[in-house]
């Protein structure tokens, strides 16, 4: 359970550290932590809703309202209980008394009501006749037009929504930008991946010709490079620029960073393969570095992994084709959708 414990921990602090170290995703978390942190500043200064004051009797219920302004709508909470004899009705009523302007409604009775909805009727107008009252200190009524009795209780109702939706918003936008941020780092992996893969069988043949032809493996790897950098300015990164892919521009730099030739070329291949996980260019640093340790026939397994590779790549460039069949049907469908949609319309329109 301990050693459990401590993997999660030490992959928490791994991801973390992996994110402090990523320095578009922590400047996009700063935008969102200020913006976050302004809009909660902003809720803080407005306040909640400007209201009047109710006025209450000794035994706490309300009988006055003093309206904040006569200009807007204020929105009050009450706990009414009517009260008819033994019989008493509590229910909640919420009270929006418009601004002066609004003319107040009448509404009339139906004679056929049940005793229960003439009540419930006879409290919707007391309400309506607050609602758009035009005074700025509205009594609130002790009976109902039938003379019910009935008590108004304040209910003071806080509203938090608002603070916890704030903070919902800000994690769910924490995760889809560090979500997003892998799905790219997986997709420039991915294309890393590609460009060894399709540039993999070309190197390998030329290594195949070169080391069949006599020279050794170091020799090789120097005159290929070199080729490589003939075609671009060694001092350009970017691959657009560069005209150069991945795989090119990482073998560049391999030999610029081996001039002296300290480090055997099987070595770096192979430490360049385990690095970006590719199995083919494993097989080939594999089949250098038994060459180089133990003098195998290094140029009978380049042959064998050139047809290979060169197989491989046509197989990836036939399943791209029917990829673009797959992906041109959609737009296809669309048109036709579109065509059908056309021809038929004025005929529809006829009708």
């Amino acid at each position: 359970m301990k050693d459990a414990l401590r993997i999660i921990r030490d992959r928490i602090k791994s991801e973390f550290a992996k994110i402090r170290a990523d320095k578009d995703m922590m400047s996009k978390i700063y935008l969102i932590s200020l913006g976050t942190a302004l809009i909660i500043l902003a809720i803080a200064v407005k306040g909640p809703e400007q209201k009047g004051r109710i006025v209450t009797d000794n035994k706490g219920r309300a009988t006055e309202i003093d309206r904040y302004s006569m200009d807007s709508s204020e929105t009050y909470d009450f706990e009414v209980e009517i009260s008819e004899g033994r019989n008493t009705i509590v229910k909640e009523v919420n009270l929006t008394i418009q601004a002066v302007r609004k003319e107040s409604d009448s509404s009339l009775l139906d004679t056929n009501m049940s005793r229960e909805e003439e009540l419930e009727a006879a409290l919707e107008s007391a309400i309506s006749d607050i609602q758009y009252s035009k005074n700025k200190r509205i009594s609130l009524p002790a009976e109902l037009s039938d003379g019910s009795k009935i008590s108004w209780t304040p209910l003071i109702r806080k509203d938090y929504s608002t603070f916890l939706l704030v903070p919902l918003i800000y994690i769910c936008l924490l995760v889809f930008v560090i979500r997003s941020s892998g799905e790219k780092e997986g997709a420039a992996e991915a294309a890393r991946r590609q460009s060894i893969v399709r540039g993999l069988p070309r190197f390998c043949n030329q290594l195949f010709l070169m080391m069949n032809a006599g020279m050794i493996l170091s020799d090789a790897f120097e005159r290929i490079t070199a080729a490589y950098k003939s075609r671009s300015d060694e001092d350009v990164s970017d691959e657009k620029e560069s005209g150069l892919k991945y795989f090119e521009r990482e073998l560049v730099a391999m030999n610029r960073k081996n001039k002296d030739k300290r480090d055997s070329t099987a070595a770096i291949l192979n430490e360049f393969a385990v690095k970006n996980d590719v199995k083919e260019m494993i097989r080939i640093a594999t089949i250098l570095n038994e060459n180089e340790k133990r003098g195998s026939d290094v140029i009978e397994s380049l042959s064998r992994e050139s047809r290979y590779l060169w197989d491989e790549r046509k197989i990836v460039a036939r399943e791209s084709g029917k990829m673009i069949d797959t992906k041109m049907s959609y737009p296809l469908g669309i048109l036709l959708i579109l065509l059908i949609v056309i021809t038929m319309a004025p005929a529809m329109l006829s009708m």
